[in-house]
C-alpha cells in the first residue's frame, strides 16, 4: 500500500467549523450569551482590560462593555499600573505575555501597593497547561482564563467575581 493510502480513502473530508461548533452548538451558545448579558448587570463597576494584541484587547473590551461596565485599556503592565493607580479598577484582566512588564510583573507591582492589592485580577492568556494554572495562582491572580474566550467563558467569570456586587445594589437578587 502506498504511504499516501489511508483507510479512509474515499470518505468524506470533514468539514472545518468555527470553534469547532456545530450550527446548533453556535445557536445554544448565542442563546446562553444573550440571557447572560440579560442578567449580568455591571454598570457602576470599572475593568481594566492589559492586552498587547489589539484584537484581542478591543475583542474584550466590547464584551465587557456590553454588560454595562467602564472599561480602560492599556497595552503592557506598566501602562497598566500607572492606569489602577488613578483610576482604582473593581476587576483587571490581564494577558500575561506582554512586551515591558507582564502579567507576573504587574500583579507583583498590584499587591505591593496597599490601595490596589485587594483588586481582583483575572488571566487572560493562551497558557493553558496545569503547571499554568499553578502559577497563576501562586502570583495572586484570581481566576485564569485560556484563549481563545468566547463571550459566555468571559460572561461566567464576571459572573463569578461580581455576585456580591450585584446582590450589593439590589438585595432581591
Amino acid at each position: 500500500m502506498p504511504r499516501s493510502a489511508t483507510a479512509t480513502e474515499g470518505e468524506p473530508r470533514s468539514r472545518s467549523r468555527p470553534h469547532g461548533r456545530t450550527p446548533a452548538e453556535r445557536a445554544a451558545h448565542a442563546a446562553r450569551a444573550e440571557m447572560a448579558s440579560r442578567r449580568l448587570d455591571l454598570r457602576g463597576v470599572t475593568v481594566l482590560i492589559v492586552e498587547d494584541d489589539p484584537d484581542s484587547r478591543d475583542m474584550l473590551r466590547q464584551v465587557v462593555e456590553s454588560f454595562g461596565a467602564s472599561v480602560a485599556v492599556a497595552a503592557d503592565g506598566r501602562a497598566a499600573f500607572r492606569i489602577a493607580a488613578w483610576m482604582r479598577p473593581h476587576l483587571v484582566l490581564c494577558d500575561l505575555r506582554m512586551p515591558a512588564v507582564d502579567g507576573y510583573g504587574f500583579i507583583d507591582r498590584l499587591r505591593d501597593d496597599p490601595n490596589l492589592s485587594t483588586t481582583a485580577v483575572v488571566a487572560v492568556t493562551a497558557l493553558g497547561s496545569d503547571a499554568d494554572i499553578r502559577r497563576t495562582w501562586e502570583a495572586g491572580f484570581d481566576g485564569h482564563l485560556v484563549k481563545p474566550i468566547d463571550y459566555e467563558t468571559i460572561a461566567a467569570q464576571l459572573e463569578r467575581i461580581f455576585w456580591t456586587h450585584r446582590r450589593r445594589r439590589d438585595p432581591r437578587k
